[in-house]
């Protein structure tokens, strides 16, 4: 019986430890409970990051992400991250065929595929080209 005992309680004491292991918070699409779930993290820095954020696009790193916000240092990047911050671009922030808006605006292409009307076109020789 004695044997169960310390058996059961070694099972709950596993399994409080696993849950109390948080899963990482990515800073790029993270809502404020979510950021303020980061020791090191409270509301008002949560609201500034989000600010940040919306008004400045998506996180490139750890140095980008003490740059623009007021308040945060690496070291404080440091800790957040060891505690389970992620600083990844989201997939939904890349540009289609692997285009950033410096190389390439998507507006760009929208507007030449308008104009012709289709992706194939018969040039002045008369042979098929595409675009």
């Amino acid at each position: 019986m004695n044997q169960l005992l310390k058996s059961l309680v070694f099972s709950v004491l596993v399994a409080a430890s696993a849950l109390s292991v948080a899963s990482p918070v990515n800073v790029n699409t993270a809502t404020q409970s979510e950021l303020e779930s980061i020791k090191g993290i409270g509301p008002s820095k949560a609201k500034t990051i989000i600010a940040e954020r919306l008004d400045g696009g998506h996180f490139q790193d750890a140095n980008d992400l003490q740059k623009r916000v007021r308040g945060i240092g690496m070291k404080s990047v440091e800790k957040m991250v060891s505690n389970g911050l992620t600083i990844e671009a989201p997939s939904s922030f890349r540009e289609p065929f692997g285009r950033t808006n410096k190389e390439g605006s998507s507006s760009t292409r929208r507007s030449s595929r308008s104009q012709g009307g289709s992706r194939h076109h018969t040039d002045r020789t008369g042979s098929n080209r595409r675009n």
